[in-house]
């Protein structure tokens, strides 16, 4: 609003000043040119220019600046005089902190000789590291020798709040001080913002909304005024300036509907609530208007934007005394905002010394209203919060005597079914318990049957190709060395190679025979599951010795391998209901599967790895748990489901018959009603779980 400022407000301060010269006694002095400014009088038809200001003074009279400027239309060109004297050689700035300023000629003259013509804009060059092009401050560069008196002419349509003599270094430190102020600024403001967004998506309260957006509006109308787009985005500033007034509009109607939302108008006044809407309507008309008006200087935009701003005031007011009157304690915060974001421009268009204080006022004001409607909002929301907490605890006292009235009445018939339903949920699951046991054994000995049936009658055919394999090895070598050394040497090349094609069938008959072999003595052994008595055993026992046993057994079959093994037993383990044999039997095959798997592991000449075998138990509440665990090659997790089927087996042919996991598994679950489990993660080890029901 810094363009809307002058021809209402400022120049009635400076009305009582009398035109003198500046004098500048050092080379960091800073001065004020308004105080010390005299203005032309406006005559209609009067075409001025600064030849025939030179050429012919007397045609002209300038008086004190304020006497006679306020009578000047709003789009009218001014002439305004000031006079410069310096005790120092210097280069100082001529210029104003203003954005949105009309084009300013700035003419520089020593006795009736013009010497320089200024236009002011942006500075020109790097300043230290700020990027002084962006800013919004305009100047004009001028050198001036002591002794000398110059005269300036200032010639624009507008007339800013403030027009200084600055020095080089005052102006970098108001540069910087500016991306400060505007940094610090624009991060708080982005922070209030995702802030209220993040409370609006959480609560849809549509308070919180209506805030952000116009914390949101009341940022782009300070980039505007402060030239901060011109920075950021120097593509769009003209487009944005070109509409600065319509975007004011809009964030004035934002803030009556905040103030309608904030402080519940419509359910303190139903008239209160229409005139605002109709305040909302004319300035939302009035920005759409303003998105077609070319002269955004002409008197009549000009009082539509304060009369804009007014209607804000006025109505805003208004609404905070009707709801502080009915009790509502937050429209004080909201009145104190209003109130502080007046006085901030107050100050700024007050006749006070120009500091960056002042000519930062407004934004600083405008953070101080942000914080008091946020500490207003953050008051609202816990009075509602304690307001619905008030509601739900007489809801949850109605409810509680409600409850205890019906827990009296249910009490006994509660305790009476439940009783019955402990007693009938008991025999139910003896009988089921009972049912499974029976239907189970009854499966098992007709598999088992089965299995050994077709095992035996299996088996003697095998042995018989088995032992004539073996036999036919014999007569093949008996062969070579006799009936073939008489054989003419012209048979003999073709007579051995069938010879040696033979040998290598009956190998691979006799392989692939023994193979079956252990199948069938698997597949015997599994139709002989759970033929044993189950009797009080110690388990620790019982591992450790199934652990050396198939130690030497497996070191038997491979001289150089060598493992360590680590055992952590379980002291206070007690003794545990199952046939010894049968869990022996699957302690060698899940030793031996780890043994198997860290020797492929030692083949792989991994640097720096020492194989391992872990075998600890312990007990937990109605169970004792046996862990078998190794860091051998691992089990790849798409196998994991088919780990304990029959037949299926992670070994290379003729390495395993796929029945030892499966058997495990039986014995476990369906022989001792424990429980078989598999953890495995491929390349880093193996560890399996027996979990056996404890003794009660």
């Amino acid at each position: 609003m810094k363009r809307l400022i002058p021809s209402f407000c400022l120049l009635l301060f400076f009305s009582a000043s009398i035109a003198q010269s500046i004098r500048l006694t050092e080379s960091r002095q800073s001065a004020s040119i308004l105080e010390s400014s005299s203005v032309l009088v406006d005559k209609p038809g009067l075409t001025v220019t600064i030849d025939s200001l030179l050429k012919h003074p007397d045609h002209y009279r300038f008086v004190p600046l304020g006497k006679e400027s306020t009578n000047a239309p709003m789009n009218r060109e001014r002439w305004v005089r000031f006079v410069v004297q310096t005790a120092v050689p210097t280069t100082v700035y001529v210029g104003t902190d203003l954005s949105l300023l009309a084009p300013v000629n700035l003419y520089q003259v020593e006795g009736n000789q013009l010497t320089g013509k200024h236009s002011l804009g942006p500075p020109h060059k790097e300043l230290f590291w700020v990027k002084a092009q962006f800013k919004s401050t305009r100047i004009a560069e001028v050198t001036l020798q002591p002794s000398k008196r110059y005269t300036f002419y200032w010639q624009s349509s507008s007339l800013p709040a403030s027009v200084r003599i600055i020095p080089s270094q005052e102006l970098t430190t108001f540069f910087l001080m500016e991306d400060l102020f505007g940094g610090f600024y624009y991060g708080f403001a982005l922070i209030i913002i995702l802030y209220n967004l993040l409370l609006f998506a959480q609560l849809r309260d549509p308070d919180h909304l209506t805030y952000a957006v116009w914390v949101a509006l009341l940022g782009v109308n300070y980039g505007i005024l402060e030239g901060y787009f011109n920075e950021w985005m120097p593509a769009y500033f003209s487009l944005f300036k070109r509409h600065f007034l319509s975007i004011t509009f809009l964030s004035s109607a934002d803030h009556v509907l905040f103030a309608l939302l904030f402080l519940q108008v419509s359910q303190r006044s139903r008239l209160l609530w229409r005139l605002g809407l109709a305040i909302i309507g004319a300035l939302v008309v009035g920005a759409l208007c303003n998105v077609f008006v070319t002269n955004q200087d002409s008197l009549f935009t000009l009082l539509c934007s304060f009369a804009g701003a007014l209607l804000d005031l006025l109505f805003s007011v208004l609404a905070g005394i009707v709801a502080i009157r009915q009790g509502f304690k937050p429209g004080w915060y909201f009145l104190l905002g209003i109130l502080l974001i007046w006085l901030g421009a107050g100050y700024a268009m007050g006749p006070f010394p120009y500091t960056f204080t002042k000519a930062y006022s407004v934004m600083l004001a405008s953070i101080a209203e942000i914080v008091v409607f946020t500490l207003a909002l953050s008051y609202k929301v816990n009075l509602l919060k304690k307001q619905r907490e008030n509601a739900i605890d007489q809801q949850l006292a109605l409810a509680q005597l409600n409850q205890q009235l019906i827990e009296r009445q249910n009490r006994e018939l509660e305790e009476k079914v439940e009783q019955r339903t402990t007693q009938l949920q008991e025999s139910l699951t003896t009988l089921r318990a009972t049912q499974s046991q029976l239907i189970q054994q009854e499966k098992l000995a007709s598999l088992g049957e089965l299995t050994a049936g077709i095992a035996h009658e299996i088996q003697n055919p095998l042995n018989f190709v088995n032992n004539f394999s073996e036999v036919s090895t014999e007569l093949v070598d008996e062969l070579k060395e006799g009936p073939f050394q008489k054989l003419p040497d012209t048979d003999k090349e073709y007579a051995e190679e069938i010879l040696s094609d033979l040998t290598q069938n009956l190998q691979k008959i006799t392989h692939h025979g023994g193979r079956a072999s252990a199948i069938v003595k698997g597949m015997l052994e599994h139709s002989r599951i759970g033929t044993g008595e189950k009797q009080s055993t110690n388990l620790n026992a019982v591992a450790e010795e199934y652990l050396r046993l198939a130690y030497h057994g497996f070191k038997s079959k491979d001289k150089n391998f060598n493992c360590q093994l680590i055992t952590g037993f379980a002291t206070d383990l007690p003794t545990v209901s199952v046939v010894a044999q049968d869990i022996g039997r699957v302690l060698l095959n899940l030793y031996n599967n780890a043994f198997y798997a860290v020797s492929q592991r030692v083949m792989q000449a991994q640097s720096g790895y020492a194989p391992m075998v872990w075998v600890s138990t312990r007990k937990e509440p109605g169970r004792l748990l046996l862990c078998v665990r190794d860091n051998g090659t691992g089990i790849s997790e798409t196998i994991h489901d088919k780990i304990f089927q029959p037949f299926f087996t992670t070994k290379p042919t003729g390495d395993g018959t796929g029945l030892g996991l499966s058997l495990s598994y039986d014995i476990v679950t369906k022989g001792h009603g424990g429980s078989l489990t598999v953890e495995s993660q491929e390349g880093e080890g193996t560890k399996f779980v027996i979990q056996l029901p404890a003794l009660s």
